[in-house]
């Protein structure tokens, strides 16, 4: 029997702002759901910290929370515990380390500013960057969400190539979350002539879980992205999980020049695990396309 893994210790790397007020909120009510423990993370922009500097950090970040929480939740709802961590430079200068030493299962990060009801390039690069990074799973939630409990999770996957451990974390977290967890793959109509397999697949899978509160689905749509933005919206989804080799998708799913409409994981929160894939790309074949390009036209060029 597979040993229930269990999301224990939930990073957030905070601004001490008003964005950072919000994102702390989340978190506090994520973390009490969870029953996990919340680990503050700011980075102090020096380029380097001395130890009276370090604890002056600190005591500003503690006091920033315990004014947040003491805000936010009252006698009755206490905000989970917390610890507080800071570094020097910029948070993706010390991530990896901090996620190490403190054993973190979950980095949770805000959205930042939005353009167009898109991510900026400059927050979508920094997001993207702290990703790469970091082995656990990344939480990104959009600008001025505010939180509401997680009952309903969409699994936006392929069933012919998924990792057995990753979908196992996934399942996990919904059972910890007392959560409904659908797994729906979306397709376009070329991939017609592979029906037979994905069904076949989704079986499989469904033994897998057999006895987990769990749900599939298999979907024709001309724009896979959009597909997985309206079954989400459809089946009132309250988080996106993608499990992904690079962060291509999670790009172009935030990207202001995909969006033909508002999309609906634009006002959810979007959960990404890493996961080795089998095919070419996580997001779509003319991303593949163009990087093989690139580099058979350098090729070419030396």
């Amino acid at each position: 029997m597979t040993t229930l893994s269990q999301t224990k210790r939930i990073l957030v790397p905070l601004d001490l702002n008003e964005t950072g007020e919000d994102l702390l909120y989340y978190a506090g009510q994520m973390a009490h759901a969870l029953g996990a423990e919340l680990y503050l993370f700011h980075a102090c922009k020096t380029a380097d910290m001395t130890f009276t500097q370090q604890s002056s950090c600190i005591q500003k970040l503690r006091s920033f929370a315990e004014r947040v929480f003491s805000r936010e939740f009252n006698a009755s709802k206490v905000a989970a515990p917390f610890d507080c961590v800071v570094r020097p430079g910029q948070i993706r200068d010390s991530i990896q380390s901090v996620v190490q030493d403190y054993q973190i299962d979950l980095v949770l990060m805000d959205a930042g500013a939005r353009a167009n009801k898109g991510l900026t390039d400059e927050a979508a690069e920094q997001t993207a960057a702290i990703m790469e990074l970091v082995s656990c799973p990344v939480m990104v939630v959009p600008a001025c969400v505010r939180y509401r409990k997680l009952k309903n999770l969409v699994f936006a996957t392929d069933f012919t190539d998924q990792d057995q451990q990753v979908l196992f974390r996934i399942a996990d977290l919904a059972q910890q979350l007392k959560a409904k967890l659908t797994l729906v793959q979306v397709y376009g109509e070329e991939e017609r002539s592979q029906l037979c397999s994905y069904k076949a697949a989704m079986l499989e899978l469904e033994k897998q879980l057999e006895g987990r509160k769990v749900a599939f689905r298999l979907l024709e749509e001309e724009d896979v992205l959009e597909g997985i933005s309206e079954f989400s919206e459809k089946a009132s989804a309250d988080l996106l999980i993608l499990a992904t080799q690079d962060n291509f998708l999670m790009e172009r799913l935030f990207s202001t020049n995909y969006m033909k409409t508002m999309a609906f994981h634009t006002r959810i929160p979007l959960l990404t695990y890493r996961q080795q894939k089998k095919k070419p790309c996580s997001g779509c074949c003319v991303n593949c396309k163009s990087k093989q390009e690139q580099v058979q036209l350098q090729a070419i060029i030396q």
